[in-house]
């Protein structure tokens, strides 16, 4: 697969499910273990989850290959404030002590349970929280395997019997 742009989605909260299955093809057709496909494609799914705080949210989704990586970034734009921007779902950088939910809340867990879900990898990926213009920016990385790697699931077995037939 060659670098650029993969995927850039418009969302909202009935465009999850849509939101979801082309990430996952995307993450597919990136060649992806299949722990490192269901790792991103879940927190990519928290992450855009949590741009939608109380359904009046929107977010933008978009996943290039860059650098030897997958690179998804989603940027909620919230509400208005004072006519600025603001971060949906009070969104902050998770290593700052600000960053912590209300008790009882369930805004603002999508970003920790994404972290969860990458650290638990074992791989170099990464995820980054920054403001830009229209709201707030989470990118989430992974490497890509090696370009000489066969896909996830594959036999040489059974391409054997295929090719057979």
């Amino acid at each position: 697969m060659s670098e650029g742009l993969v995927l850039r989605m418009e969302f909202d909260g009935p465009e999850l499910p849509l939101v979801r299955a082309l990430v996952e093809e995307a993450a597919l057709r990136a060649r992806l273990a299949t722990a490192v496909k269901g790792a991103v494609v879940q927190a990519s799914l928290e992450i855009c989850t949590s741009t939608l705080p109380r359904g009046d949210g929107s977010g933008v989704i978009e996943l290039r290959l860059m650098e030897g990586e997958l690179r998804c970034e989603v940027t909620a734009v919230g509400p208005t404030a004072a006519g600025r921007p603001t971060s949906a779902a009070g969104w902050s950088d998770p290593r700052a002590g600000s960053s912590e939910p209300r008790a009882g809340s369930s805004e603002g867990h999508g970003i920790r349970l994404a972290e969860s879900l990458i650290a638990g990898l074992g791989t170099p990926s990464r995820i980054g929280l920054h403001s830009v213009p229209r709201g707030t920016t989470v990118t989430l990385s992974v490497p890509l395997p090696a370009s000489g790697c066969p896909p996830p699931g594959y036999s040489p077995a059974r391409a054997l019997n295929q090719a057979a037939t």
